[in-house]
C-alpha cells in the first residue's frame, strides 16, 4: 500500500504528544517548500547553496533565542537520543583521557529515559572507563534525592538528569540541583535532558552551568529525525560522527535541511509576537478540565503525578482493578490517542518510572499517560471528555469497573471465557442460566478483574480452582477464594470442594474411571481427573438421559500430554493455563486439519469485502470495543473477543464453510484468532493484515 493511501482518522483526538507530535500546517508547507525549492547543499557556494545557507544560519540563531544560549556550541543532530550519545561519549572520553578526573561513577536520574542510563552502559564499556552506573532515588513525587547526590556526585565521571519527565510531567528544580551539583563537583559533565521542556518551561541555559543540552523536533510538532543540542564551551566534546566537517566540524554529514527548515517555522510560532502556543495558564485549565473528566467517569481513578510539580501537558493516571491495555483500547476505539508510559517502552506491561517513585505495583501495571501540547485547543479537550465518559461506561458494561448499576453486556458471557496474562491463560466457567461461576488457575494480575465480574454479575462462585499445588495462580486461587464468599464449603489445596468427592450420579463416556469427583456449574458439569496434577473436565449442558462428553479439558503447565488420552475425546477442547505460542485451545490431534501459511490473508487496499453480504466479519476486539466503534458494512457482524473464542469454536461448527473475515485494531489479534479457527476446520477463515488501523472501512 502506498503511503499516500493511508488517510488520517478524522475522528481522531490526540493526547499521546509526549511520545510524538502531529507536524503543524505552517511547519509541513515549510519543509515542502525547502525540499522543493531550497533544496541546496548548505556547503555549496553558488547561489542555490547560499540560499540552504541562510536557512541554517537564520534557525541556528532563532535555536539561541529560544533556549537562550548565545555562549554555546548550538549543532543540529538528529535528534535528543543523538545528543544524547554525543554528550556521553564526550564526558566518558574525557575521564579516561585524563586520570585524574573522578571516575567511580556515572550518575543518572532513576526516572530517566531509557536512552541515558543504556547510553551510559554501552560507551561505559566500549571506552573502557568501567565505572558504576548509579541510580539517582527519587521520592514520591519524583524529584531526585538532593543527598544523595551530595554524596556521590564528587566521585563521578558524569551527571545525567532531565528537566520535564516523558511519563509523569514531573518537573526538576535545575536551579537547586547546580547549587547541590557545582558545590560538591565544580567540573563535573553534566547533561540536562531538555526533550520536554522545550515550548513547555523557560529556559535560559546561558545562566546555568548545565554542559549539555538535547532537544528533539517531533516532540513540539516538528518532524521525526530533527533535534539539536546546546553545549557548553567549556565542556568536554568528543564529535560523535565525523567525515565532512559539517556543522564547524562538531557533526559531520549533509545537514537536514527541510528538517532545519521545520525548526525554523516552530521558532517563529515560539518566538514570534503572536505566539501561537496556548498559555500556562489556559493549558493548566485543559489539565484541569480533563482530571475532572476522568474523576467523573473513573470514581476510582488516582493521579499519580503530582500537578503541583509537574508541567500542566500531562496527566499519568490509574484505575484500580483495570489494566492500562483495557483502558487503552477501549479508548483508542473512541479515537482517543494516549499510551502507557513511554512509547519507546510500549512492550513492557509496568512503569520503571513509577517503580521508582515507590508507588504501588498495580498503579505502576496499570498507568496511563493522557498528553496533550502547547497547540492543543479548547475544541478538543471538549470532545475528549465527552469521549471519556463514553468509555468509561463501555468498561462498565463490560464489568471491568464495577458501578451501582450496570446494563452489562458480560451479563451474555456463558461457558468457558480465558482471560490472559502474558503466557498464562486464567479460566472463567460460567453457566448464565444459574448465575455460576468457577475460576480455574487465575493470575495474581487478574484477580481484580475476576472479582469485579464476579460481583458486577452477582455470580455465585462454588470454587476457584488451581491444576498445581504451588506457583504463582496457586496463591492467586487462594488469594481469590478469600474474596468471593464460596458457596461448597471446605476444599483441599487445590481448590476442589470436598463435598464433590467422590459424589458423581454420571461420568463422562470419554473417561470411565480415575474421576475424582464432580461439581455442578448450572446444567454443566466439571470433573478432576487425577490428584497429583489434576486435570478439569468440563460438558457442556445435555439433556436428561443423554450421555455426558469431555467438552473441554483445562490443563496445567507440567501435565504430560500423552496421559490425557485416558480422559479426553478427538473434539475435546483443551485449554492450557500456560500458551506461549498463542494457540488459544488445542486437541489431542491439531494435526487433523492443514492450516495454509501464506497467500490467504487480506491485504490493505484490497478491502472490498466491507461491501459483500456473503461473508461474516469476526470483529475480536473487546466487548467494550466493539461498543463504542461500530464497522460500517453489509456483512453480518459477529463480536468475538479473544476471551470467548474457546466457546465459539465449540459452539460455531456450522460455520466451518462459511467465509469468515477476522478484523481487530491492529492485526495482531484477528491473525492469532484466524490460525486458531483455521486449525479447528473454519478453513476459509482469514484476517485483515494490518487491522482497523490501517483500513478505510468503506461500506
Amino acid at each position: 500500500m502506498n503511503p499516500l493511501e493511508l488517510q488520517p482518522d478524522s475522528q481522531e483526538i490526540y493526547l499521546d504528544c509526549n511520545a510524538t507530535t502531529p507536524v503543524l500546517p505552517d511547519i509541513a508547507r515549510s519543509v515542502s517548500h525547502t525540499m522543493e525549492a531550497i533544496f541546496g547543499n548548505p556547503s555549496s557556494s553558488h547561489i542555490t547553496g547560499l540560499k540552504a545557507r541562510y536557512i541554517l544560519d537564520t534557525t541556528r540563531q532563532q535555536a539561541r533565542e529560544a533556549i537562550g544560549s548565545f555562549n554555546s556550541k548550538l549543532i543540529f543532530t538528529s535528534g535528543a537520543t543523538e545528543g544524547i550519545q554525543t554528550a556521553v561519549v564526550s564526558a566518558i572520553r574525557a575521564a579516561v583521557q585524563n586520570p585524574d578526573r573522578p571516575r567511580q561513577y556515572l550518575l543518572y536520574g532513576a526516572t530517566e529515559h531509557k536512552a541515558v542510563p543504556q547510553a551510559l552502559a554501552h560507551w561505559n564499556e566500549l571506552l573502557g572507563l568501567n565505572a558504576e552506573l548509579l541510580a539517582i532515588p527519587v521520592d514520591q513525587k519524583g524529584l531526585l534525592d538532593l543527598d544523595f547526590i551530595a554524596a556521590h556526585v564528587a566521585q563521578a565521571a558524569m551527571i545525567c538528569t532531565m528537566a520535564v519527565n516523558n511519563e509523569t510531567g514531573v518537573v526538576q528544580d535545575l536551579s537547586r540541583l547546580e547549587q547541590v551539583i557545582r558545590q560538591h563537583a565544580p567540573t563535573i559533565p553534566w547533561m540536562v535532558d531538555c526533550v520536554q521542556a522545550l515550548g513547555k518551561q523557560n529556559l535560559e541555559l546561558d545562566n546555568t552551568s548545565i554542559d549539555y543540552a538535547p532537544f528533539s523536533g517531533h516532540k513540539l510538532y516538528g518532524p521525526k529525525g530533527i533535534g539539536f543540542m546546546a553545549i557548553r564551551d567549556s565542556a568536554p566534546f568528543t564529535p560523535l560522527i565525523i567525515g565532512g566537517g559539517q556543522e564547524s566540524g562538531y557533526r559531520s554529514g549533509t545537514e537536514n535541511l527541510p528538517g532545519i527548515a521545520a525548526l525554523n517555522a516552530l521558532f517563529e510560532v515560539m518566538n514570534g509576537e503572536h505566539k501561537g502556543f496556548a498559555s500556562h495558564a489556559t493549558l493548566t485549565a485543559y489539565r484541569e478540565q480533563l482530571a475532572a473528566a476522568l474523576k467523573k467517569a473513573f470514581p476510582g481513578v488516582v493521579f499519580n503525578n503530582d500537578f503541583a510539580v509537574s508541567v500542566p501537558t500531562t496527566l499519568n493516571f490509574s484505575v484500580q482493578g483495570v489494566s492500562s491495555r483495557d483502558i487503552m483500547d477501549v479508548l483508542d476505539a473512541c479515537h482517543i490517542r494516549v499510551s502507557s508510559g513511554s512509547a519507546c517502552s510500549s512492550k513492557v506491561t509496568r512503569s520503571f518510572v513509577l517503580d521508582a517513585m515507590g508507588l504501588p505495583s498495580w498503579r505502576s501495571e496499570s498507568a496511563i499517560r493522557m498528553s496533550f501540547g502547547p497547540a492543543t485547543t479548547q475544541a478538543e479537550i471538549d470532545e475528549a471528555c465527552k469521549r471519556l465518559q463514553q468509555a468509561a461506561d463501555a468498561l462498565q458494561q463490560s464489568c471491568l469497573i464495577v458501578a451501582d448499576t450496570n446494563d452489562d453486556n458480560d451479563s451474555l458471557l456463558d461457558g468457558v471465557v480465558q482471560l490472559r496474562y502474558d503466557d498464562s491463560c486464567s479460566y472463567l466457567l460460567i453457566d448464565r442460566a444459574a448465575k455460576e461461576m468457577v475460576v480455574i488457575d487465575p493470575h495474581p494480575a487478574l484477580a481484580g478483574r475476576i472479582e469485579n465480574i464476579a460481583r458486577c454479575q452477582h455470580y455465585q462462585v462454588p470454587a476457584v480452582l488451581s491444576t498445581a499445588a504451588e506457583g504463582e495462580c496457586a496463591d492467586a486461587a487462594a488469594l481469590l477464594r478469600d474474596m468471593l464468599p464460596l458457596t461448597s464449603g471446605d476444599s483441599d489445596l487445590f481448590g476442589w470442594p470436598t463435598a464433590a468427592i467422590a459424589q458423581c450420579d454420571a461420568i463422562p463416556q470419554e473417561c470411565q474411571s480415575g474421576v475424582d469427583g464432580c461439581l455442578n456449574i448450572g446444567a454443566r458439569r466439571l470433573f478432576r481427573f487425577g490428584s497429583r496434577l489434576p486435570v478439569y473436565l468440563l460438558s457442556e449442558p445435555v439433556a436428561e438421559r443423554q450421555a455426558l462428553h469431555v467438552d473441554f479439558a483445562f490443563i496445567g503447565k507440567d501435565i504430560a500430554r500423552e496421559s490425557l488420552c485416558r480422559c479426553l475425546g478427538e473434539r475435546t477442547l483443551i485449554c492450557a493455563g500456560y500458551d506461549p505460542d498463542s494457540q488459544l485451545v488445542t486437541r489431542l490431534d491439531d494435526r487433523a486439519v492443514a492450516v495454509p501459511q501464506t497467500g490467504i490473508d487480506i491485504a490493505i487496499g484490497d478491502e472490498d469485502f466491507w461491501r459483500r453480504e456473503d461473508v461474516i466479519i469476526i470483529d475480536v476486539r473487546e466487548r467494550q470495543e466493539h461498543m463504542v466503534d461500530d464497522l460500517p458494512c453489509c456483512a453480518q457482524v459477529i463480536n468475538v473477543p479473544l476471551t470467548q473464542v474457546v466457546q465459539f469454536i465449540h459452539d460455531n461448527s456450522e460455520l466451518q464453510q462459511r467465509e469468515l473475515i477476522c478484523v481487530c485494531r491492529s492485526g495482531n489479534r484477528s491473525g492469532v484468532v484466524a490460525n486458531a479457527l483455521r486449525r479447528h476446520g473454519f478453513t476459509k477463515t482469514r484476517h485483515l493484515l494490518g487491522g482497523l488501523a490501517l483500513a478505510s472501512k468503506q461500506a
